[in-house]
């Protein structure tokens, strides 16, 4: 169409075109359109340029310069685009850029033609042998949410945290060829007055460091033709954070979890490579196909592009919110020029002609004009909360590809991406049309795209990433992952600052190395669950974590290495035992500074030959043990079928752990420090135990035999009295309680041991030595709460209300944690411990008073009490009894407003006593002074006990979730979008905004009760009186 177009030109001019041939010879067309309606081609030649004029066209022939290049012009640009400060010659060794439209502001938006520049730092650059000297680099900074609001329809984006404290992040990116001296000024006002105040990292980097002047160091960098990605973290800018009630702090304190210390304004080095030298097939020419350069200013009309390659010189450009690119299909490449800042995104098309596509160039790409999820297919507005709803498939991302079946490579080099509002780099299979059924739909698109699913005739399988040099930095929303590797893939020499996973490890044939991760607190450092797959040959090695937040002691996708249970709800019946993950090396990881949890592995497919090699940990945050442990687990399948692994002691094929170091000190199985107690905190489950092991080397492996009789992990003692047994071929057994070594005589082999318990809950390890001092340990948590008095039994898997209740669906809420197995009552000296044990571990996601999502009563009726009038239970339980009660105790980690906090009250509602709370494992221990319960004799006694969701005050009645009906669960009735992920579903009621928040109170928010006989279903229905009555229940056995 374009040449017939330029035939017809031609034809008007003919007398002058009609020796073209003989004046010159002819290269790719270089092609612009103006707003679609003026047109400039350009022809290249050796020696001659000419330029027609006629009507509204202007054709340029002959050879190209920078005044005659066609551009796409900004709709109202005045300016030329800023040029790098010099133009480098062959002999230049340092190349930096300047923005003169910086503006040092730390606090709001800018204009869109405005580029942020740090306040708080300044770099300069100059050649170690004295040739090229003081240049400065722009110094540039992001800040949380580009300065805007968070969504009032919002009550956290993952920025909350950043946005309230003023965090920023600031960079500055040079190419070099030859070793220099980089000076970095801290500009805040704060004084330096040793070397030692500078911590460069990574720390395997070795940057020699000088101190220039109170205000300045300076660091000597070598050449490099990988580049360097360093932060430098200046001693008065480094802040503490904690977790404190389920979010994080700079507030210490009783109660406030230590996280990890980083810089609240922190300076990063991009130190890149020379491109045109070392990688000079990253920098387009007309060789490689028709150019378009684009001209500074607002960009709003790439989607008609013409050419092969959209090249953006240094300066200034953007997309506005209500737009980013749709390439159109020829475009392959985009060129972002040292000194080029784009604020927009790039969608490419779909060309199967295509077999490498490339995104290159030292500029910057930056998200930074759109909000949180910004919807593409909602008019760029944010994406509306509500019937489930996602953008997966639609939400604006930095760079999204679509591949085809012809395999396609991707060159990735160089590029800066800005903070990120969604996902910053996608790849998915192109979406087919069925003659039949036409394409999917965009919300089919989305949910298998959401899902990972396969999609009928799409083959992400044949796309692969050569990703070199590339950076992500102000990643502060949740959701901005890092880079999923497709198969064939390599990535090396690149920096990560994430809020979800860093790296997706979903493909086989991946080659990593050489990656720096700055993590937030969302999602792992290494992805590789959520889905079952067939995945091999997977190499990961030198990756530097410079820092972490990562803090959810609740989140099963967290720590450094994750696969996640499957996507469907955090399900653990979604394992696939015909895939397998096989041949995968992870090497020489490195946690500067503290972290949760190394491990989170929920296994939804076999492994085999997994081997973790050479990871160290600083150290780890101070959160609870007993909340940032390992795991490791195999799932079964909806059959029961369990995924396997190989056995590593043994056949040495199934998950090695090789030099695994927490500080100076190696974690061996041998040497007996691995458990969740220990210095590993592996919690790995005990039917993988010959499916792993931890070894160091130069470090013994063999251990002595050791086997116990009379103790079982978790078991709940009658009294206060242990006895057990054992036998060993090793010389000697220590017996450790609670800390307290105690060595026990080996006499042919065997040993034993009776002692006396002072905690309810109690450490026991068993310990078995070898003469060579290696060692074997079995470990214990046995709970000891006194004499017991009595037990109420109660089914499993009843956690269903009267029989429709489902859970909500965030993992906050892990299934099993609302069902009842038994409540037991002892008698301990002067207290009672009242003990209910649930079909899942109690989980804090939300950092309450040791649990934050369940509400637990405790009902008590006295032998002597023998009314039968019906009898209302606690305010928003929405139950009543058959018959009255005298007390009531109420465990709740997060309600504080009388009169529903946590304790022991009579019948009129007055406190009779505190409760103390603790919370271990499957378990939820009340225990109260025994004058809070005078009079009763609680053997004798009958009771009611049920849990409900607990709230916060103004989303329930006496601090009770509603139980919602199926309908408003599933975001019909206008109910809101939460309510599925934080409320239990399968009641009668709706949302409502007002007291008693619930427009149904007749069925009870009861997720399970103990009803003895009485089938629970039937308990819980709403009787001919509109009530819903539950028995009082006596002990099954009395002690």
């Amino acid at each position: 169409m374009f040449f017939g177009f330029l035939h017809r030109v031609f034809g008007a001019v003919g007398h002058v075109f009609g020796h073209i041939p003989h004046l010159f010879h002819m290269h790719h067309p270089l092609i612009t359109i103006f707003g679609g309606h003026r047109v400039v081609a350009i022809f290249v030649t050796v020696t001659t340029t000419i330029v027609i004029g006629v009507g509204g066209v202007t054709i340029i022939i002959g050879p190209t310069n920078g005044d005659t290049t066609p551009q796409i012009p900004g709709q109202e640009q005045t300016a030329p685009a800023p040029k790098p400060d010099k133009s480098p010659t062959r002999e230049d060794k340092i190349r930096t850029w300047w923005h003169e439209n910086g503006v040092k502001d730390a606090e709001k938006p800018l204009a869109d033609n405005e580029v942020r520049q740090s306040p708080f730092y300044s770099v300069s650059v100059s050649a170690v042998d004295g040739t090229d000297s003081d240049n400065s680099s722009f110094t540039y900074m992001s800040i949380p949410r580009n300065g805007n609001p968070m969504r009032s329809d919002l009550n956290d984006d993952g920025a909350k945290f950043q946005a309230d404290n003023h965090v920023t992040m600031s960079w500055s990116s040079f190419e070099y060829d030859t070793d220099v001296y980089v000076d970095v000024t801290l500009q805040t006002g704060a004084k330096l007055s040793d070397v030692n105040q500078v911590t460069v990292r990574p720390a395997k980097a070795n940057i020699e460091k000088k101190l220039l002047d109170d205000k300045t160091v300076r660091l000597y960098i070598p050449q490099n033709n990988d580049g360097y990605r360093l932060s430098v973290e200046f001693a008065p800018e480094l802040m503490d954070v904690y977790r404190y009630q389920g979010g994080l702090t700079l507030e210490g304190g009783e109660g406030h979890e230590y996280v990890g210390t980083e810089p609240k304004n922190s300076m990063l080095l991009f130190a890149q490579p020379w491109a045109s030298r070392v990688d000079p097939t990253t920098i387009p020419t007309e060789a490689d196909g028709t150019i378009t350069y684009v001209t500074p200013g607002e960009v709003t009309n790439l989607d008609t592009v013409d050419t092969d390659i959209v090249y953006f010189k240094a300066g200034t450009y953007w997309m506005t919110n209500k737009y980013s690119a749709n390439l159109p299909d020829r475009v392959k490449w985009v060129y972002f020029e040292p000194g080029a800042f784009v604020k927009g995104a790039f969608q490419f098309g779909v060309n199967e002609n295509i077999t490498n596509y490339k995104v290159t160039g030292y500029g910057v790409l930056s998200s930074e004009q759109y909000l949180y999820e910004t919807d593409m297919s909602n008019g760029y507005k944010t994406l509306e909360h509500k019937d489930g709803a996602n953008c997966h498939a639609t939400c604006v991302k930095a760079l999204k590809f679509t591949s085809t079946t012809p395999h396609q490579v991707l060159d990735l080099q160089g590029v800066t991406i800005k903070e990120p509002s969604y996902h910053s780099f996608v790849e998915y299979g192109f979406r087919p049309v069925d003659p039949e059924k036409g394409s999917m739909s965009d919300a089919e698109f989305a949910e298998a795209v959401a899902r990972n699913s396969a999609i009928e005739g799409a083959n992400e399988q044949s796309f692969s990433q050569r990703v070199r040099n590339y950076q992500q930095v102000g990643s502060w929303y949740w959701q901005t992952d890092g880079m999923e590797l497709y198969p064939g893939s390599t990535m090396k020499s690149s920096f990560f600052h994430t809020n979800d996973d860093a790296m997706k490890l979903y493909h086989s044939n991946v080659d990593v190395s050489n990656v720096v991760v700055w993590k937030n607190d969302n999602g792992p450092v290494f992805q590789w669950g959520w889905n079952y797959r067939n995945t091999e040959n997977v190499k990961v090695d030198g990756t530097t974590v410079v820092h972490s937040l990562m803090n959810n002691s609740g989140a099963t996708n967290t720590c450094v290495f994750n696969s996640s249970p499957h996507w469907n709800g955090g399900a653990f019946d979604y394992s696939d035992p015909s895939t397998t993950l096989k041949n995968w090396t992870i090497s020489n990881t490195v946690v500067e500074g503290s972290v949760n949890c190394g491990f989170r592995i929920y296994a939804l497919s076999n492994m085999e030959n997994f081997k973790i090699i050479n990871f160290h940990v600083d150290s780890w945050n101070g959160q609870p043990e007993a909340n940032v442990v390992s795991r490791l687990t195999r799932p079964a399948n909806k059959a029961g079928k369990k995924v396997t692994i190989g056995n590593e002691t043994v056949d040495h094929n199934g998950i090695e752990i090789r030099n695994f170091s927490v500080g100076d000190t190696f974690v061996t199985k041998a040497g007996g420090n691995w458990a969740s107690n220990e210095l590993g905190r592996l919690d790995f489950d005990a039917d993988c135990w010959d499916n792993w092991n931890a070894t160091a080397d130069g470090k013994p492996e063999n251990m002595p035999t050791l086997s116990v009789e009379g103790l079982k992990d978790q078991e709940s003692l009658d009294s206060r009295h242990l006895s057990f047994k054992g036998a060993t071929d090793g010389n000697r057994v220590v017996v450790t309680v609670n800390g307290v070594n105690t060595e026990l005589p080996v006499v042919d082999g065997a040993f034993s041991a009776d002692l006396t318990l002072d905690r309810a809950i109690n450490s026991v390890r068993v310990s078995a030595y070898s003469p060579e001092n290696t060692v074997s340990r079995a470990s214990y948590t046995i709970y000891s709460f006194g004499d017991k008095i009595g037990t109420l039994s109660d089914p499993s898997g009843d956690d269903f209300g009267a029989g429709t209740v489902v859970y909500p669906k965030s993992e906050n809420f892990n299934p099993g944690s609302f069902d009842l197995l038994e409540t037991s009552v002892y008698r301990d000296n002067d207290h009672y411990q009242f003990v209910t044990r649930m079909g899942a571990p109690v989980n804090n996601p939300w950092g309450m008073n040791q649990m934050s999502t369940q509400r637990l009563n405790i009902y008590i009726r006295s032998e002597a009490n023998t009314s039968t009038d019906v009898t209302p239970l606690l305010a928003g339980t929405n139950t009543f009894a058959n018959g009255g009660w005298d007390y009531v105790l109420i465990a709740d980690g997060r309600s504080e407003s009388l009169p529903y906090n946590m304790g022991v009250y009579d019948n009129a509602g007055t406190l009779k006593g505190e409760v103390t709370l603790k919370v271990a494992g499957d378990r939820i221990m009340m225990s109260v002074d025994r004058s809070a319960l005078d009079g009763v004799d609680l053997a004798k006694a009958s009771y009611q006990v049920s849990i409900y969701s607990s709230s916060e005050d103004g989303e329930g009645v006496g601090n009770v979730r509603p139980i919602y009906s199926a309908e408003c669960y599933a975001g019909g009735k206008g109910c809101p979008d939460f309510v599925k992920n934080f409320r239990f579903g399968g009641g009668k009621g709706i949302f409502t905004n007002e007291s008693p928040y619930d427009s149904d109170t007749t069925d009870s928010n009861a997720i399970d009760i103990i009803s003895g006989a009485i089938e629970q279903s039937k308990a819980l229905s709403v009787n001919e009186d509109g009530k819903v009555v539950v028995p009082f229940v006596g002990f099954d056995v009395r002690h």
